[in-house]
């Protein structure tokens, strides 16, 4: 089966695809970082080494924990409302994320961010996102050299949100409890708390029951440690970098891993050997193999889960265990945070990954200078096997059983394979790169053929997603490259794609892709400086909406309806969307105009303009047809948006008399707004998306609170006021602006109300100082022009609401009970409290929307090196030793006003690490 599918590859290729090598074009936009700069910061994934290193991406961590921390990226900000996904290489093949993230920092030799449509034309209609180009170390002629790198300590939560304890969750309960009851006392502010006073004493003085949750289910520390060695040497016909890398990051559940229970954590083990052979003058060859293994464990009741669980169960409801010695538990209060640790067992996946490259590499220079052709092959493999011991437990309340749950021994499941992919990739190169006189040639052809093959389990949704077994990809790509330059000076480029997928009907699921360059460099002491600009055309194949669009997909529904005396819901078969035969890829054409400048040897300067159109954007077209149609719609390329901005990077080094130092930084603005995306035309204009930035938050525009004056006697609000529609006020519920000014508050009120989640703004700064062995560095970076909806954090923001706990920001709530000297109508920061829903209070609104800028010191180390000296009499090459702190300090107004981490504000985490480790050589 596998050798079928690679031949409907290969004959699928007719028209294919090609993936020339960047890093030769001179006026492409292309940013850099080294290995080594992504090591000085301790991470189990890669992905959270990229903060203010790689200028140009956009990096946001999602949650810290182990095995499943990965960071999101976007390059030059967001480019469409649909798949913002980047495309990844490593070693001049495409991965996936589930590759790339546990990369290990020692393997990689350079990471480069391809940027305008000088790179990214050749990538075709994988390349509109940008591409991350990953190259792995290699070897190199010198003496047998081992290095080993050790590193050890200690990783913590940057911030965690914790709710009210049981006295101030108690008092401001009964706040809730009486506001409830305002209409059925006639509208008068009559105190009825469920607390009394005595409670509320034995809460305050610890003789009640008040357990943090957060502190019974986490500890402070967790440990994180690192351990390398690499091997490398080779002379002119065999070289080699052989890499073995070890890791354990353990997470911050306060547990024991044995064989009944299970902290969260994963182990990795990493494998590398780079071979380069050179041979009969004329062949080089490379054999790369990159292994991996994953081992993860996880309690059984694990995530948002649990995460939510600690934050929404109250300090008062019952302690940790019963009196009988039970685990506590209730109806409403189920699932004891710490017996969910402790009482359900654990579950774990071991992954396997295997990247085997094989290329040769002829030099025919005796056919012409210059001339040489490249053929390479990639096979890349992951497999996942689940296992798991599973238990559950019997819940007491006062010593009575509270619901049927029993409690078990521990029982172990069958261990089984859950996920696989296959990927195999092809590339045939053909190049020429000569210089003759004052011309300078560089030319490459290159044929690139992709076959991917996922296996899940899961089970096809019928909306165009496969989601269960052999999911495939056939991709191809023809694509070269162009470049001309005349005395070093003047520098002309051309690079094309010509894309194939399978997701597009047959005759219609080709495109290509092409870009022009130019350049100009002015080289007078002590100046250097080169301009350059690109235009062209890249594409976006991976939808959100799905694949293979242009095929007709079919689900289930339940609005058929049979009957004579009465009614009866019949399951029927609808279209889940009308097939579109035309469906493509979106495209992108961007423009890009920079310059690199050196001054006097000491200072750089890096500084890009960019404007990024794309059109085709896939979009389900609601404009079109009447909402009376009574069927599903149609996605169509029909959506449109722009992309533009300005970078900056500045690095400036130098010595004093020994002393060296750098100082440097980087800074990305960006800016988008969404042309078209076939919106259904609402009411009033400012209440449409299109025209505003992707991921605009929208809803209504606050004005304080009601006031006991807003109110007739009878409880409704006074002429003059327009009336909300979204259920009954009373003092203290937030008050909406009527912008149409029809007297009433209701959805065609809906506007603007803030900025998108991504910083428009991003930036870092750094510096060193290195002197006689000592080195320090130090590492900012910070985001701004980002706005924080607090109602997705809907546990931390909707007080008491369906049996939620209360956290410090409803201390503010409105409230006014004059016979308990309780009066905050004047101050107050927060609604007024209520233990019901509220569709007026909790919905979006201006009031919930807060500024998400911030700024992290985002890594410091300090390092000594041992004198040569000591190391020649030590037989070794080089020794050092270092510390380092990861994320130690972060200044947010989100999180000083109200205790919102501007990354993960909820659930599991971000951490902050503290590490310890060394590094040594010897040859």
């Amino acid at each position: 089966m596998r050798y079928r599918t690679l031949l409907y590859m290969l004959a699928f290729s007719g028209k294919v695809l090609a993936q020339s090598v960047p890093d030769s074009i001179p006026t492409a936009s292309v940013s850099k970082v080294s290995g080594e700069e992504l090591y000085k910061t301790p991470a189990a994934n890669i992905t959270n080494t990229f903060y203010g290193r790689l200028p140009g991406i956009i990096t946001q961590q999602a949650s810290g924990e182990p095995g499943y921390d990965n960071a999101n990226f976007v390059i030059r900000g967001i480019g469409t409302y649909d798949n913002n996904d980047l495309a990844i290489f490593v070693d001049g093949f495409q991965v996936n994320n589930t590759y790339f993230q546990y990369l290990s920092a020692v393997e990689i030799a350079s990471v480069k961010l391809y940027k305008d449509a000088a790179a990214l034309a050749a990538f075709g209609m994988r390349g509109a996102n940008g591409v991350l180009w990953i190259t792995t170390k290699r070897g190199r002629i010198s003496k047998p050299t081992v290095q080993v790198q050790v590193r050890n300590g200690v990783q913590q939560a940057e911030n965690i949100n914790k709710p009210l304890r049981s006295y101030d969750y108690a008092r401001l309960y009964n706040q809730a409890v009486s506001n409830d009851l305002y209409a059925v006392n006639n509208h008068q502010y009559i105190y009825t708390p469920k607390y009394s006073a005595t409670q509320l004493d034995a809460y305050k003085n610890g003789t009640g029951t008040d357990i943090d949750w957060f502190d019974e289910v986490l500890k402070k520390n967790a440990v994180f440690r690192d351990a390398n060695i690499t091997f490398s040497g080779g002379d002119t016909s065999t070289r080699y970098a052989l890499i073995v890398d070890y890791m354990k990051n353990q997470g911050l559940y306060n547990v024991a891993t044995n064989s009944t229970t299970s902290n969260a954590q994963i182990q990795r083990f990493n494998l590398r050997a780079n071979l380069d052979f050179s041979f009969f003058k004329i062949f080089e060859a490379k054999v790369d193999l990159g292994g991996r293994i994953e081992d993860r464990r996880y309690p059984n009741f694990n995530g948002p889960s649990l995460w939510n669980n600690m934050a929404a169960y109250p300090s008062n409801i019952y302690p940790v265990k019963d009196e009988t010695g039970n685990w506590s538990g209730t109806t409403v209060y189920s699932n004891n945070p710490v017996a969910s640790l402790k009482g359900l067992g654990w579950a774990s996946t071991h992954d396997r990954t295997l990247q085997a490259n094989f290329n040769l590499k002829e030099k025919l220079d005796f056919i012409t200078p210059g001339l040489y052709l490249n053929e390479a092959v990639s096979f890349n493999t992951w497999t996942r096997n689940s296992a798991s011991k599973t238990a559950t437990y019997a819940r007491y309340y006062n010593g009575v059983k509270t619901t049927t749950d029993v409690t078990t021994d521990i029982v172990a499941s069958n261990s089984a394979p859950t996920n696989q992919y296959d990927w195999k990739q092809a590339n045939l190169s053909a190049g020429y790169d000569r210089t003759f006189g004052p011309h300078a040639v560089h030319a490459l052809v290159n044929y690139f053929a992709s076959n991917y093959i996922e296996d899940w389990n899961g089970s096809f949704n019928g909306s165009g997603y496969n989601t269960g077994n052999n999911i495939f990809h056939h991709y191809t790509n023809l694509g070269g490259t162009v470049d001309y330059t005349y005395r070093e000076k003047y520098m002309l480029g051309f690079g094309f794609g010509y894309s194939g997928s399978d997701n597009y009907a047959p005759g219609h699921n080709h495109g290509f892709y092409p870009a022009i360059s130019a350049g100009w460099i002015a080289l007078t002491d002590p100046l250097y400086l080169k301009i350059r600009a690109s235009a062209g055309k890249s594409g976006n194949e991976n939808s959100l909406q799905g694949r293979y669009l242009f095929q007709q997909y079919y689900g289930t529904s339940t609005a058929f309806y049979t009957g004579v005396t009465s009614l009866n819901a019949n399951s029927a078969i609808v279209p889940t969307y009308i097939a579109n035969p035309d469906i493509f890829a979106e495209h992108s054409m961007k423009y890009n105009v920079g310059f690199d400048m050196t001054l006097f040897k000491k200072l750089d300067i890096i500084a890009d303009a960019y404007l990024d159109k794309r059109g085709g954007i896939v979009t389900y077209d609601q404009a079109s047809y009447a909402a009376t149609i009574g069927t599903a719609l149609m996605f169509k390329n029909i959506g449109k948006m722009t992309n533009k901005g300005l970078e900056l990077t500045m690095n400036y080094h130098d010595n004093w008399k020994g002393l060296g130092y750098r100082v440097g930084g980087s800074v990305l603005y960006h800016k988008n707004t969404i042309d078209y995306q076939a919106e259904i035309a609402p009411v009033n204009s400012f209440s449409k998306t299109t025209g505003r930035a992707a991921g605009t938050p929208m809803g209504l525009i606050a004005e304080g609170f009601y006031q006991v004056e807003d109110f007739n006697a009878d409880g409704t609000l006074k002429s003059g006021l327009p009336v909300p529609v979204f259920g009954a006020v009373q003092p203290g519920d937030i008050k909406y602006k009527d912008l149409d000014n029809s007297g009433f508050v209701d959805q065609n009120d809906v506007t603007k109300i803030g900025k998108p989640s991504y910083p428009s703004l991003y930036y870092s700064f750094n510096a060193s100082l290195d002197y006689k062995g000592f080195d320090v560095s130090i590492l900012f970076q910070g985001g701004a022009g980002a706005d924080y909806n607090m109602l997705n954090a809907t546990t931390q923001t909707q007080a008491f609401v369906s049996n939620n706990n209360a956290f410090p920001m409803a201390k503010g709530a409105w409230a006014y009970y004059p016979s308990e000297g309780i009066d905050t109508r004047a101050t107050a920061t927060y609604p007024r409290l209520t233990t019901q829903a509220n569709r007026n209070n909790y919905r979006n609104s201006t009031f919930w929307i807060k500024k998400n800028n911030y700024l992290r010191i985002r890594n410091i180390e300090v390092g000594y090196t041992l004198p040569e000296a000591f190391l020649k009499r030590a037989h070794l090459s080089n020794l050092r030793l270092f510390m380092s702190a990861t994320n130690p300090v972060t200044i947010s107004k989100l999180l000083r006003d109200y205790n919102f981490d501007p990354e993960t504000p909820t659930g599991y985490p971000g951490l902050k690490s503290y590490i310890g480790g060394l590094s040594v050589s010897f040859n």
